[in-house]
């Protein structure tokens, strides 16, 4: 029944609801005054609900459906966004001003959309991108032609590239005579454990190549067992041929390849990581990092001792030097203790300055004076770094995952016995320090063979004068491998011939075992001098006897013949600006077996860095932000991110 009000007016206004409003139907309906005054509460018949564009009208109970049922069916339902910004009008209008002058070519379409998934896979953005109102109108301004794929679009999109990345890198590896993988797992924000595993292998150009196979999700506990069965899905997926693998030495890592039969060789990351790590718990060390570490927190948690830090360093440093915080080292990477020791060492004066400056309050004067190093401990933490600093140098050459480093492990180590051999001038700390490193680098693996092979089949190296009571071993284990090598044939294009069959490595002697790690890599120490350079010739098919291909001689003196020819070749020969790959690029028609056994070991990773690098990825892309996402899209993003190379 209308109110007095509404019958006495004819000409009636609808005002909007009063006060703060949640529900978008209130854009479209509003109230009619019942008495005189304001539009408030008490004057408007807050009972019933006016349409403001129809005038219809609705008992107002406090339940909204009805009001959209309308909108819905009456007005097409164009509800508006619940709240808008000052820019978003601007935007609005930014958008519906641009309006497609003509039809975009669908080639120019194709273009935009993989440049588009390429910007979200390499910069590591959220799908939902696509339905951002400032995206949208950033690509209107490039091009208002451009109608922008949905996010069900593009997940399907990116699905496709991943089967298309997936088929060219299965017709590289299938060229591969032998491949390495590498395993490793980490947990995501989400506490869901994956698993990542990284192929390496050397193609027919002689150029090391690698790319991450996938990133699993493992259900249930991480058993030896299941670790093997995920591998082993892996490999029935990519049709791999028995690989050889790099992993930490985990238990449960080292028993899984045992029950798959793989020969495995251990991180040497992992190993350096160990050494240090043992050598570091001496109770006169610890207790040296003990101060360390209470002086560098005091200074982290508080903003005041860090302005007068700063001001310190004005008067006594240069502007190279002003301005350095304090680093605190964290227990999963020990060269993060000698980032922290190196700092310590260089803000040693403004410490010590600070410690005895009288305008400190008494508390903070207390601490510092317990936690700066005095002169003693400043001559052996000096010392320690010293003895550091070639590790440091050998974590960072094993990690690198763009050229061999295989091959490179038994050079690494004799540097680093001989940079922790004994000296007169050292103190008792010191030598315990040094005695702990040479007593942990001399324990001996069966996985050391690996990086033996690798060395003597590096032509530079290959002479093994640093490990010289090695040689014969090195030599009989070499002539073992080559005559499980069977040359086939190969055809001159890419998809043609068999693979030459390689032997698996014969059973060798146990070592005692290795014991757990984490780290990463080591640099080329052979350095040969003279420089000549190898002269070649063009071969040819009537002549394969004569460069020893094994066609028409005997198995046993061809494969020996190739060793004594590829070992009796100086040293002083070989060109030395060539790379130890480019060197076997330009002489594998020589040694055709042993080219077989070069593409094995040193496509071989000398650490598990590769699949460990893919951590700080999974963090980025399973962040607070996306921790839904599904385990599947999980690997699809770090799949395409590191396989970019074969997009």
């Amino acid at each position: 029944m209308a109110s007095e009000f509404e019958e006495n007016n004819n000409n009636y206004e609808v005002y909007p609801y009063p006060g703060k409003a949640k529900s978008v139907v209130w854009k479209f309906f509003g109230f009619l005054k019942k008495a005189e005054g304001p539009p408030t509460k008490a004057n408007l018949d807050m009972a019933t609900a006016v349409c403001r564009v129809c005038g219809k009208k609705y008992a107002n109970k406090g339940n909204t459906t009805n009001f959209k049922m309308h909108i819905d069916s009456d007005h097409g339902g164009e509800f508006e966004p619940k709240s808008k910004s000052k820019v978003q009008p601007c935007l609005d209008n930014f958008v519906k001003s641009n309006k497609p002058v003509g039809k975009i070519s669908a080639e120019r379409q194709l273009t935009i959309d993989d440049a588009l998934n390429k910007l979200i896979i390499g910069k590591v953005l959220p799908v939902s991108i696509v339905d951002n109102i400032y995206f949208k109108a950033f690509v209107g301004l490039l091009d208002p032609r451009y109608q922008i794929p949905s996010r069900p679009t593009v997940i399907k999109r990116l699905e496709e590239k991943k089967s298309k990345v997936e088929d060219k890198l299965k017709s590289q590896m299938k060229l591969a005579t032998d491949i390495a993988i590498t395993h490793d797992g980490w947990t995501s924000l989400n506490t869901e454990s994956y698993y990542t595993t990284t192929v390496h292998f050397i193609d027919k150009n002689w150029c090391l190549q690698s790319a991450v196979l996938g990133t699993i999700k493992l259900a249930g506990s991480h058993t030896a067992q299941n670790i093997a069965n995920e591998l082993k899905n892996t490999q029935d997926h990519w049709s791999l041929p028995v690989p050889t693998a790099t992993s930490d030495n985990a238990a449960n890592e080292q028993k899984a390849y045992e029950i798959l039969g793989w020969n495995r060789f251990g991180c040497y990351g992992h190993r350096i990581n160990l050494v240090v790590k043992n050598s570091l718990s001496l109770p006169e060390v610890s207790r040296v990092l003990g101060k360390a570490r209470t002086l560098v927190a005091f200074f982290h948690k508080s903003s005041s001792m860090t302005s007068m830090l700063h001001e310190k360093q004005k008067l006594l440093f240069t502007d190279s030097k002003v301005g350095h915080r304090l680093l605190i080292d964290v227990s999963t990477r020990w060269n993060s203790t000698l980032y922290m020791l190196q700092r310590l060492l260089e803000q040693a004066p403004v410490l010590m300055a600070l410690a005895n400056d009288a305008s400190l309050p008494k508390q903070a004067s207390s601490t510092l004076k317990n936690s700066v190093f005095n002169f003693e401990e400043l001559t052996m933490v000096e010392h320690l770094v010293q003895i550091l600093l070639p590790f440091e140098k050998a974590t960072t050459i094993v990690c690198a995952d763009q050229h061999p480093t295989m091959h490179k492990v038994l050079p690494i180590v004799t540097k680093l016995l001989r940079s922790t051999e004994l000296s007169d001038d050292d103190s008792t700390v010191i030598k315990k320090i040094k005695q702990k490193m040479q007593a942990e680098m001399n324990k001996r693996t069966q996985s050391e063979d690996i990086s033996l092979m690798a060395c003597l089949l590096n032509p530079f190296t290959k002479g093994l004068d640093f490990v010289s009571e090695e040689r014969e071993r090195a030599h009989a284990l070499l002539r073992g491998l080559v005559s499980g090598v069977t040359l086939v044939k190969m055809e001159a294009s890419d998809d043609g011939g068999k693979k030459p069959d390689v032997a698996p490595l014969p059973l060798l002697p146990q070592f005692p075992g290795e014991e757990e790690d984490e780290n990463n890599s080591v640099e080329d120490l052979s350095q040969p001098t003279a420089a000549k350079k190898m002269k070649s010739a063009d071969t040819d098919d009537w002549l394969e006897d004569v460069v020893c291909t094994g066609e028409s001689m005997d198995l046993g003196n061809a494969s020996e013949h190739e060793i004594e020819r590829y070992i009796g070749c100086q040293i002083e020969e070989i060109d030395h600006n060539l790379t130890v790959l480019e060197w076997w690029k330009k002489n594998s028609a020589f040694f055709p077996r042993l080219s077989v056994l070069a593409k094995k070991f040193l496509a071989i990773p000398a650490s598990s860095v590769s699949s460990e690098r893919v951590f700080s990825l999974g963090g980025q892309i399973v962040s607070k932000k996306r921790c839904r996402l599904s385990h599947n899209n999980v690997d699809l993003f770090i799949f395409l991110n590191k396989n970019m190379k074969y997009w």
